[in-house]
């Protein structure tokens, strides 16, 4: 990052905004609260349609739209260049200097705007214009999500601690987007209209806050607008966003080309989507700790980040390692009463893939809690690719082998190699024993209640009550076994929640 008026960056990396009155960080819990509104309404929202579409569009339909998105999902990469995660620190860590992020906003939209053109350019020109691809018109349909690149700007908004806006945006397109569905959704051959009325309501979310932006971005600005001096640096937090791409899209791609069965791409996109929902709320709070962690580092309040990133873990850990053995023990039950007919290989998927939760929940947490705010993006590129490299190397015969469930086993291999590289190295801010230490009562919680469940979901009849039966059966098991097991910091914040 170049130096700038009011800025200076000290030998450790860190950045200091000098010659302004320090914003009082906003509440952290408020801003949960409302980062949680929205990744709940995240996460129902496709755990309400996905019944009613998974019956509809059947797998290969699934398939199709999962392997179009795949595709189009490495020109947005680009398109975004890493800008978001980059801005979003830059807007963190300076937000006290608003003449900084004023002029920094705008350079950085307008680099934005003409990437997105040009990736949509080049994109048109492929897939539009040379190449025979099937299912032209879903091609230009999905290229609505390159638009909707350039009109982003949550990351302001992340960075500034206004989460309210975010949650608000998407409600309202999530609200939208599920009466679209039941109105103009009604056959398979109206696939085309369910891939529009996804993408168009992507844009719609971001649309809403733009009039937002005008109103935390007041004045001239002064001095030259340069839109691409930031371009290093993006360059610089582009390079894991790639490696993040390959591992988690790549899968799509690759099962869609070895295999050129939508089928195996249909039963992969819902698994991984299902397993994939419980992060929400997870992910929701490590977004939160990444802002407030980048103004800790900045500020040099090293104790306070330790404190947080000790308190972050242990929340972390007590949500992902029941959710992970819960979703196996219900998974033979549950998934075809959920999706419907034909899509019982995603048992099998579910039994593998639900281990991502646990394992992403530590990656993520390392990276919003240590190496996005500390500015270490080189040294976790290198993890990150180091995964990326794994995986396409492991899909490439694995996938041939056993078609989506091979490529399910390279995701889980590639994701805890990484988890274990970035552990390893961070392990002088936050120790590997500290991280055990936190998990042990939560691992030992999880596996009664798995074993619990597990054996309720074999004997009970396969109906929704029953499921319901073990899913209130499993959170009973988990609380009492933390009441037992005596866990401090369960047993606190249920106190504190209770007098409130």
């Amino acid at each position: 990052m170049e130096e700038q008026e009011n800025v200076t960056i000290d030998d450790k990396d860190n950045i200091i905004v000098r010659g302004t009155e320090p914003e009082k960080p906003k509440s952290i819990k408020k801003n949960y609260i409302f980062s949680l509104i929205a990744r709940i309404v995240a996460l129902l929202v496709p755990l309400i349609i996905t019944p009613y579409v998974s019956r509809i569009l059947e797998p290969d339909g699934v398939g199709i739209c999962s392997y179009v998105a795949s595709i189009v999902s490495y020109f947005v990469l680009f398109a975004n260049l890493g800008i978001e995660t980059f801005a979003l620190r830059e807007i963190s860590i300076n937000r006290d200097n608003k003449d900084y992020i004023k002029k920094f906003a705008v350079e950085v939209t307008i680099m934005k705007a003409i990437l997105t053109a040009a990736c949509l350019i080049v994109y048109y020109v492929l897939f539009i214009c040379v190449l025979d691809v099937a299912d032209r018109l879903l091609y230009i349909i999905y290229s609505i999500t390159l638009i909707a690149v350039a009109f982003n700007f949550n990351w302001f908004f992340q960075g500034i601690e206004k989460f309210n806006i975010i949650a608000v945006a998407s409600v309202f397109s999530k609200i939208a987007y599920i009466v679209c569905i039941v109105l103009f959704v009604k056959q398979k051959e109206d696939l085309n209209y369910y891939a529009a009325i996804v993408v168009s309501m992507t844009l719609a979310e971001y649309l809403i806050t733009i009039p937002f932006i005008f109103f935390n971005i007041k004045g001239k600005i002064s001095g030259k607008v340069n839109p691409f001096r930031h371009f290093k640096s993006c360059v610089i937090y582009f390079l894991p966003t790639v490696a993040v791409e390959i591992y988690t899209v790549v899968d799509k791609t690759m099962i869609g080309l070895i295999t050129g069965s939508s089928f195996e791409n249909g039963y992969y996109e819902y698994a991984e989507k299902l397993v994939k929902m419980p992060l929400a709320a997870i992910t929701a709070v490590n977004l939160i700790m990444q802002s407030r962690m980048a103004l800790y580092f900045s500020r040099g309040q090293l104790p306070e980040a330790e404190s947080l990133a000790n308190k972050s873990c242990r929340f972390c850990a007590m949500l992902s390692v029941p959710m992970a053995f819960g979703m196996v023990a219900i998974a033979r039950t549950a998934i075809p009463l959920y999706l419907g007919e034909g899509y019982e290989k995603c048992v099998i998927l579910v039994y593998i893939l639900a281990w991502l939760v646990p394992i992403i929940t530590i990656s993520d947490f390392y990276g919003s809690n240590y190496y996005t705010p500390i500015g270490k993006r080189k040294i976790s590129a290198l993890f990150l690719g180091i995964g990326a490299v794994i995986n396409v190397i492991l899909n490439s015969f694995m996938i041939y082998l056993w078609q989506s469930l091979g490529a399910a086993i390279a995701s889980l291999v590639a994701e805890l190699v990484i988890s274990i590289l970035y552990m390893v190295y961070a392990r002088s801010f936050f120790k590997i024993k500290q991280l055990l230490k936190n998990s042990f009562k939560y691992i030992l919680a999880s596996v009664v209640m798995g074993a619990v469940t597990f054996t309720l979901n074999y004997f009970l009849p396969p109906n929704v009550w029953y499921l319901i039966l073990e899913i209130v059966v499993g959170v009973v098991v988990y609380v009492l076994m933390l009441f037992a097991l005596r866990d401090s910091y369960f047993i606190d914040n249920l106190k504190s929640l209770i007098k409130k």
